[in-house]
């Protein structure tokens, strides 16, 4: 509901109640089901605020160890802009209050008639000429702060420093100073401090045109009151992309970290790992395609930790008008030299996938085979074949020659110094001119992209606040955008932030920017299996957006190379949600 609403103010009242399931399929109400209300209030000089509630119900498990649980959660947050001198200033801020019970700290009865206290504060600006954006946050979180459904972490105090300064060559610079106190409300804190830096785009221009890629490095130190943990690390990452002589492009990454536990050598760990890879696009009797052939060694060492893995892989996408092929093959050899306990073993994995599209209808066929070889042990051999057929009930995606001429106008990305990336991907949809594309992108100073297999990858940082790798990844067809993406890795970069964290972070700057989804489709809950669960196909997540050009689609595909990460998609049309293979298998 919307009431009062004149021109300086809108007010903005939503109830909502529902249940929620891991499984779709055997939902049950009384289970786990919410009730909630907020009202925001949106003002000129004031800014926006909202009162929120809500009330959550969850039944006993006996297979868990839980009893009945009741929540109440109660906020008021608020957001305000304003101008500062020469700078452009939004503060961000939330209390909450959680009354009720939790799964519990020592067991189940620990977790009853709990209440605790939330707290937010987001600081964001950026300099009116200086291409100079920075942000601070804090959070606390006690120690019974445990909302169903937030993605938070209980128990944590925070705060983070993050500045990026963006140079006329288009490389991105960004740092960060973080300090996470865990365990805050009890006698054994742990304090981690991470200071790290962070370059990505067109870099040693001077001596390789064309080189794009990202530099990331941190150091991190971990230590508790009772001083039963210090430890030391440090890291660099390093990934590079450059076209080469007859078409072909390749890839560089190279990983060190130097894990150092100060109270002894039995924790410490040196961890050095290359990779080496390279696109070739071809045209065979009609196929057109790509091969990456690719290797990564990994070497650790320190102590009894010495260990050594070689990864061959090869891949290979061939299309055919309606026919698509996909293949991928990967060894891993591991050789634990002096690792205690260590058994070496050879796995090897062959995955491929046909389809055959006709209008409405896809005809499919699928194999997955992998082998385990241990030494000493047993070898192991595990195949699954499927065969499918799908009907589309919904119409297919028109062409872009059937969507005839569209008119892209106006000014491409922020021009106030910061890259608003979720503004940029809702405008480089299907359809854009080239011309277009380029003037927004110039407008972002995002600039050295390197093709690799029919797509024009970029090193930017599209989400400022997220330290992951992010790749922006476009498709063109005859002079015109066939497809926009954001490819967002789940790497090691010192945060203490989990994967749930880190894809909901992403998701709620795209719900702000985009509004409310069209389309939401999650199964199965993160986890530590989160890259067997993807691979099982018992987790999914996907949110849409319907743009004006298509469809924007964010969530965590299913690989044929088994890599687990977050991508965003701009493109006319998605098929099933259940078709979880749509990740740009192209890019790696």
């Amino acid at each position: 509901m919307q009431p009062f609403v004149s021109s300086n103010q809108q007010h903005s009242i939503v109830l909502t109640s529902g249940a929620n399931e891991s499984n779709w399929r055997d939902l049950t109400f009384q289970d786990d089901y919410f009730n909630g209300t907020s009202w925001l209030m949106q003002d000129r000089k004031l800014g926006s605020w909202s009162l929120n509630f809500t009330h959550n119900y969850r039944d006993n498990s006996f297979k868990a160890g839980t009893l009945d649980r009741e929540q109440f959660v109660f906020s008021v947050s608020g957001e305000v802009p304003f101008q500062l001198a020469t700078h452009r200033l939004n503060i961000e801020a939330e209390a909450a209050h959680f009354s009720g019970d939790h799964n519990g700290r020592s067991g189940a009865l620990s977790g009853q008639n709990r209440s605790d206290n939330g707290y937010l504060v987001q600081m964001r600006g950026n300099h009116n000429s200086l291409p100079w954006d920075y942000r601070f946050r804090f959070e606390h979180y006690g120690q019974d702060f445990r909302p169903r459904g937030a993605v938070v972490s209980n128990d944590r105090r925070s705060f983070e420093l993050h500045s990026g300064w963006r140079f006329q060559s288009g490389i991105r610079l960004r740092a960060r100073a973080q300090l996470f106190q865990d365990a805050f409300e009890t006698t054994n804190r742990l304090q981690t401090r991470t200071y790290g830096v962070n370059l990505t785009g067109p870099l040693l221009t001077n001596w390789y045109p064309g080189l794009n890629g990202r530099l990331d490095a941190y150091i991190q130190n971990r230590n508790n009151s009772l001083r039963t943990t210090s430890a030391l690390n440090q890291t660099i990452s390093l990934n590079l992309n450059a076209p080469l002589p007859h078409d072909w492009t390749g890839r560089l990454s190279v990983f060190v970290q130097n894990n150092r536990n100060r109270l002894g050598r039995s924790g410490d760990i040196l961890t050095r790992q290359f990779t080496l890879g390279a696109d070739h696009a071809f045209n065979i009797g009609g196929w057109r395609g790509y091969i990456t052939p690719g290797i990564t060694v990994r070497i650790n060492r320190k102590g009894n930790n010495d260990s050594e893995d070689i990864r061959p892989a090869l891949a290979m996408r061939m299309n055919q008008n309606a026919h698509s092929l996909n293949m991928n093959y990967g060894s891993q050899l591991q050789d634990r030299r002096t690792s205690l306990g260590g058994v070496d073993v050879n796995t090897h994995t062959f995955n491929m996938d046909y389809r055959y599209r006709h209008k409405q209808h896809t005809v499919g066929l699928e194999a997955n085979i992998r082998g385990r070889d241990p030494q000493p042990g047993e070898t192991t051999e595990a195949y699954r074949i499927s065969a499918f057929w799908t009907m589309e009930f919904d119409r297919p995606a028109v062409s872009l020659a059937a969507r005839g001429a569209q008119s892209f106008t106006g000014a491409a990305a922020s021009t106030d110094g910061v890259q608003s990336s979720t503004l940029e991907l809702a405008q480089l949809g299907p359809g854009a001119p080239a011309s277009f594309v380029t003037q927004q992108l110039n407008l972002a100073k995002v600039n050295a992209g390197t093709e690799q297999t029919g797509f024009t990858v970029y090193e930017s940082s599209v989400f400022p606040e997220v330290f992951r790798r992010q790749r922006l990844v476009l498709e063109y067809t005859a002079d015109v955008l066939r497809r926009s993406a954001v490819i967002i890795d789940f790497d090691d970069v010192g945060n203490r932030d989990s994967n749930a964290q880190v894809y909901e972070r992403i998701r709620q700057a795209l719900i702000q920017e985009l509004g409310n989804p069209s389309r939401t489709f999650e199964e199965g809950e993160f986890s530590d299996q989160l890259i067997s669960d993807v691979n099982d196909e018992s987790f999914f997540r996907i949110t849409e957006w319907t743009s004006n050009q298509g469809t924007i689609r964010f969530g965590i595909p299913r690989r044929l190379d088994g890599a687990v990460r977050m991508e965003i998609q701009h493109v006319i049309g998605f098929g099933s949600p259940r078709n979880t293979l749509w990740s740009i298998e192209e890019i790696r």
